[in-house]
């Protein structure tokens, strides 16, 4: 028989019962939240995305990378599913995933080394127009080149900055400029639109940055004036630090109502790549997107802009600039004047560099 008073004993009793219904409280809680932290992140079906797992990486890495891209609710509930299943080892490799998974569909899939075999590298170098970037998705094996430019034409897509592009009039390829020039993973026969949209994303990541939207309202620039003289530098500019000087030559004459006359708008305007602008090019390509015949700027982007370029044109530089010519010497480099004598002037010493590099050719 215990010698401890019955008050004790009760007291005793009740301390244990508390106890108890606090563990079971907090295993109920600790139940949900790991239940839902396990559900899939949409209840809709959701567009496959890419995920690498590379060589070495722990599954804490993993799922943090997969929390940030909104695949998985939780890290943590990912990571511990991982540890209380107790499976074999995630699997280095490219997934398909979708948010419409479940963690533990995802967790299984990895473990299981369920990786996509047909995926490949596609580079979209800055200054690819269009027409440039469906030609080398078709090379490549993602897409065809008609079915590309039917989803840059009639996709849908919801990115919030497409709605500053509205109204635009004129505009050869609604999205031209805006699919970023990068290195991409694309699945070979993608869905074209999940290219576009990957490529749009992509764009809003890499562009508007708050840094860069601010700079657009210092500026009081629309997105599509920006773009479309970031891709009108993009064409004109072989050396990085030129890049904010040409800036300042469309500006300044912009502001003056002069022509641009800047010879890859032709290009654009006729439709193909020309090696040598001719008189008769420039009366032939009737269209807005011809700087020789039209003032300001063309109706949208020529082509895809580097960043470079779109801030260079974000940040231009401060001259009296109002014309330029390629000094023919192999540097890429070009000759600028304030003034058309001037530039005539540094037409003729371009001329002698073309000259130059020609006899020492052919003495070679």
């Amino acid at each position: 028989m215990s010698n401890q008073p019955a008050s004790a004993r009760r007291r005793a009793r009740w301390i244990i019962v508390v106890a108890l219904a606090l563990v079971v409280v907090v295993a109920l809680v600790f139940g949900a939240w790991f239940r839902a932290g396990l559900r899939p992140v949409s209840s809709a079906k959701a567009p496959l995305e890419r995920f690498e797992v590379k060589a070495g990486d722990t599954v804490a890495t993993v799922a943090e990378r997969l929390k940030a891209m909104r695949l998985i609710r939780s890290a943590t509930a990912f990571e511990l599913y991982g540890r209380l299943r107790g499976g074999g080892p995630i699997l280095a490799g490219t997934y398909a995933l979708s948010a419409d998974e479940s963690a533990p569909q995802i967790y299984r899939q990895m473990t299981a080394g369920e990786i996509v075999p047909d995926v490949v590298n596609v580079t979209i170098p800055p200054g690819y127009d269009i027409v440039d970037i469906a030609a080398r998705l078709a090379q490549d094996g993602v897409c065809s080149e008609a079915a590309f430019l039917k989803a840059v034409q009639a996709g849908d897509y919801h990115q919030a900055f497409l709605k500053q592009l509205a109204g635009r009039r004129d505009v050869r390829y609604r999205l031209e400029g805006y699919l970023f020039p990068d290195t991409y993973q694309f699945y070979r026969n993608e869905n074209p639109v999940d290219v576009v949209n990957e490529m749009l994303n992509d764009f809003a990541a890499r562009v508007l940055t708050p840094a860069n939207e601010a700079a657009l309202r210092a500026d009081k620039l629309t997105l599509n004036e920006a773009i479309t003289e970031a891709s009108l530098i993009e064409n004109e500019a072989e050396v990085a630090s030129e890049r904010p000087i040409i800036a300042s030559v469309i500006d300044n004459r912009l502001r003056l109502n002069m022509r641009l006359q800047i010879d890859a708008t032709v290009d654009y305007a006729i439709g193909r790549h020309l090696t040598v602008v001719t008189d008769a090019d420039i009366m032939d390509a009737r269209n807005p997107y011809n700087t020789y015949l039209y003032g300001g700027l063309p109706p949208g982007p020529i082509c895809s802009p580097s960043l470079a370029s779109i801030e260079a044109a974000l940040h231009p530089a401060h001259t009296k600039y109002l014309y330029y010519v390629a000094k023919g010497n192999g540097t890429g480099e070009h000759y600028f004047a304030e003034t058309y004598s001037q530039q005539l002037h540094n037409e003729m010493l371009r001329e002698e560099n073309l000259k130059k590099r020609s006899e020492q050719s052919s003495s070679r």
